[in-house]
């Protein structure tokens, strides 16, 4: 378990900025350098999706690592160029890496206090131990037992484009900086623009 990145304070005294926080929560992953691949290319593999934005400010930015595609690290929406590819296997949002099968897992950050309204959102070696991830139509969707969500297809896009599982309604007490979003799986067999 990756305790740094689970246990960044969303809420904190300090008023570090989003990429602050992922910056100081990568700084301790101790999986974050174990693993790395050439991405899975540009034509989406089998049994895999692509997973984008539909709406402004993020239309058509696509799910995938930084760095790019090929090691752990944070999740962002980023351009079709550099999408990455997944598909849900047990609640887990699984990330392939390579073309020889290589997977990174979507970690949720635990809640660190009743007031926190958004979670970070990484890619790590180790599976994702709170809460699940689920396609309600083509949207994605996380929850998690005794974590109450009014939307949970609500995301934020931040800075630095990282995505955030946002805890509180959707439209509605948005961070500044921040963009609601939800964001859906897509199976053309390129990542268009």
């Amino acid at each position: 378990m990756s305790t740094g990145i689970r246990n960044a304070e969303l809420h904190n005294p300090s008023h570090e900025s989003n990429e602050q926080l992922l910056n100081h929560s990568a700084h301790h992953c101790r999986d974050c350098a174990t693993v790395s691949g050439s991405g899975p290319g540009s034509t989406l593999q089998p049994g895999y999706s692509w997973i984008r934005a539909v709406a402004a400010p993020n239309y058509h930015k696509y799910l995938q690592t930084s760095p790019l595609n090929a090691s752990p690290g944070r999740a962002i929406l980023a351009d079709n160029k550099s999408a990455g590819q997944y598909k849900l296997l047990d609640g887990q949002l699984v990330e392939l890496i390579d073309k020889t099968g290589t997977v990174l897992y979507a970690n949720v950050g635990e809640q660190p206090n009743a007031s926190a309204t958004y979670l970070p959102v990484t890619f790590t070696t180790t599976k994702n131990t709170f809460g699940k991830f689920a396609f309600q139509g083509d949207t994605l969707t996380w929850s998690a037992e005794g974590t109450k969500r009014p939307n949970v297809a609500a995301w934020y896009v931040c800075e630095g484009k990282s995505l955030w599982i946002n805890l509180g309604a959707y439209l509605y007490g948005m961070p500044a900086g921040c963009a609601d979003q939800t964001i859906h799986s897509y199976g053309n067999s390129i990542a268009d623009a």
